[in-house]
Parts: C-alpha cells; structure tokens; sequence
C-alpha cells in the first residue's frame, strides 16, 4: 500500500473512531459539568478535613 493509501485508511479510522465514540459517550456538555461537580465536590472536601484537621 502507498503513502496515499495510509493516509485514506488513517482519515477513515480517525473520523469513524471519532462517530463511534460521539454516540457512546455523553455529550460535552455532560462531561464538563460532571468534571466541574468533582472538582467542586473534591475541592469541599479537601476545605473540611483542613479545617476539621486542625
């Protein structure tokens, strides 16, 4: 297979890769808000044991 071949089989790869996991996973949306409620949640907690801590 030529340089040109490759590069149809990684465009194709890449972009169904890409839709695949565009239907599987929640939408950006979703996972930026959970990632800001973590960091919210870890952020409390770790303001409680320093407080509770000394």
């Amino acid at each position: 297979m030529n340089g040109t071949g490759y590069r149809i089989l990684g465009y194709a790869v890449w972009h169904g890769g890409k839709w695949y996991l565009a239907r599987r996973l929640p939408s950006t949306r979703a996972l930026a808000l959970s990632a800001v409620g973590a960091v919210a949640a870890i952020s409390v907690a770790a303001l409680l044991a320093r407080r509770l801590g000394s």
